[in-house]
């Protein structure tokens, strides 16, 4: 037995060596499952060349074990990495290569510490995991047992070497019956038959760039003669996952149990992949649809049921007119089925997604819509789901920005630059060299993401070195006797910062109204120019 049990009083171990060997390999008989696995592909170092196979008996006496892992003619393939066994009456110490895990599991599945091969200690996340679920057992029209297992594991462990091992009680099912889909989503529920691999699940792998969360289906067939166990808390399957040593602190949920009882999963959310039509441009849609399902009954308990919201790139909005009422007909395997309605409101008039109406089904850069579904079963469980639509532009919306809070509006409604000469003139008005006079210049409207995701702007309208047309009192409150002539206002562009420039003559008080034209380019050719003329005003006081 391994630790934290009480040690036999011998002094042996057996050790099997069969002639294609290169290595030993140390077979032992536990008293607990015991799942090894090491978490790459490679050879063990040297000195770790030896291999160790734990034997679990199946739950039907003499008539199977445990295989856990690959197989090779029908045997578990051993583990490498073993350096050695060290047995003494009052212990046992291994010593075993730094990729190389064994988990200890109580008779229902839950994990125990193995001694010397992994540490065990318990914080905060980030945090890996692996879930089971069975989804239908063997009957008289159907004769797999099929189960998902789910793996999860965070960004923070990008780069990372691990391992997912599923088993099974051979006792049960027919060695060699097994075949799983390669990995999927969380959410699919079957593959191509073509697809599917004839093995246990026994894959090295690294965590990719943003983590994992991927789904195997797996099934197995029972043996002849052979009946799922009564005991329904008896395992017959095991999965697990193994990370680089220390890399988690918390190891609890790194294996997990299938047995012969359905699981109670979460609420499946079906789509069509034309649930949302292509849309118009500051429109909504009505009357659409999903279906959602559980195995749940819900006899005595809340109805199952979904919330909608839309994402309007990063906006919120609830769906409209959301009901679950309809109920279906359920499917095998499932205890209610019911179809849902929900509308899709006018988010503005601007709003697109798509920017060229030739082109639909085209998000233009960074731009997205969809709508977020989250269903809950009777028991509380929630399921989620984001389907993406298109919002196709119809016309090309006028450029905006914004004016400095220095133009403050007068009582004509203009913004308006003052300037007061009794203030001595050292005003940023008074010297006309007012920084980001202009911001935020976009190609459409605030909400017009389509639009200033793609085009660009530009100062339409003007004169040479970027002047402006302003008209106003006689004299020109501008200065004229400077290098150049009249000194009419001009916008200065560095990068997103535009400048007002202007001089004053600094003793003339009365207006000038100016006109800024901001045109947008790069518009897709089935649309027009459009261009927003504002006005301002520059006013001197006594």
């Amino acid at each position: 037995m391994f630790s934290n049990e009480d040690i036999a009083p011998f002094n042996a171990m057996q050790i099997t060596k069969t002639p294609n060997e290169t290595s030993t390999t140390t077979t032992i008989r536990v008293m607990q499952p015991t799942l090894c696995g090491k978490v790459t592909a490679s050879a063990a170092p040297a000195g770790f060349t030896n291999r160790v196979n734990p034997v679990f008996a199946g739950f039907y006496p003499g008539s199977g074990d445990f295989k856990f892992g690959s197989l090779s003619g029908g045997a578990q393939t051993p583990v490498q990495g073993i350096g050695y066994w060290n047995f003494r009456p009052t212990g046992l110490t291994i010593q075993s290569d730094v990729e190389t895990f064994c988990y200890v599991l109580t008779a229902d599945g839950v994990r125990k510490l193995s001694a010397g091969l992994f540490n065990d200690t318990f914080g905060d996340a980030p945090d890996a995991s692996i879930t089971t679920s069975v989804v239908a057992l063997p009957s008289f029209s159907n004769s797999y047992y099929t189960y998902y297992v789910d793996v999860r594991i965070p960004a923070e462990f990008s780069g990372m070497k691990y391992r997912v091992r599923d088993g099974f009680d051979s006792s049960v099912f027919v060695t060699g019956s097994a075949r799983y889909c390669p990995a999927q989503p969380i959410g699919g529920t079957q593959c191509d038959l073509s697809s599917m691999i004839y093995d246990s699940i026994d894959l090295p792998l690294v965590v990719p760039p943003g983590g994992v969360a991927q789904r195997y289906v797996v099934q197995r067939q029972l043996a002849n003669g052979v009946q799922m166990p009564a005991d329904t808390d008896a395992a017959v399957t095991y999965a697990a996952l193994y990370l680089a040593d220390g890399a988690e602190a918390v190891l609890g949920n790194n294996v997990s149990a299938g047995r012969g009882v359905l699981s109670d999963m979460s609420p499946v959310i079906i789509t069509q992949a034309n649930m949302v039509p292509n849309m118009a441009e500051g429109t909504g849609a009505t009357n659409l649809s999903f279906v959602i399902a559980d195995d749940s009954t819900e006899a005595g308990h809340a109805l199952l049921n979904a919330a909608v919201a839309i994402d309007f790139n990063g906006n919120l909005v609830p769906a409209t007119n959301v009901g679950c009422s309809q109920l279906e007909t359920p499917l095998p395997g499932e205890a209610v089925r019911r179809t849902c309605r929900f509308d899709i409101p006018a988010f503005d008039p601007d709003f697109a997604t798509d920017t060229n109406p030739s082109t639909p089904g085209t998000y233009a850069p960074g731009v997205h819509a969809s709508v977020l579904i989250t269903a809950t079963d009777s028991r509380g469980q929630e399921s989620t789901r984001s389907v993406p639509f298109h919002v196709v532009a119809s016309e090309n919306d006028a450029p905006s920005f914004r004016l400095t809070a220095l133009a403050v509006e007068d009582p004509d409604k203009v913004p308006t630059l003052v300037c007061s000469l009794a203030g001595e003139g050292f005003s940023d008005q008074c010297l006309g060299d007012i920084v980001n006079f202009m911001t935020d210049l976009k190609g459409g409207p605030e909400r017009a993401y389509d639009e200033n995701a793609t085009q660009w702007t530009f100062f339409a309208g003007v004169g040479s070195d970027n002047k402006l047309n302003c008209t106003g009192t006689s004299p020109s409150i501008f200065a004229t006797q400077i290098p150049g002539g009249l000194q009419s206002p001009k916008v200065l562009v560095s990068g997103t910062s535009v400048t007002l420039d202007y001089v004053l003559n600094g003793t003339q008080t009365g207006t000038a109204d100016c006109t800024i034209f901001l045109g947008d380019g790069n518009y897709p050719a089935s649309h027009s120019y459009n261009q927003t003329v504002r006005q301002f005003r520059i006013r001197v006081t006594p």
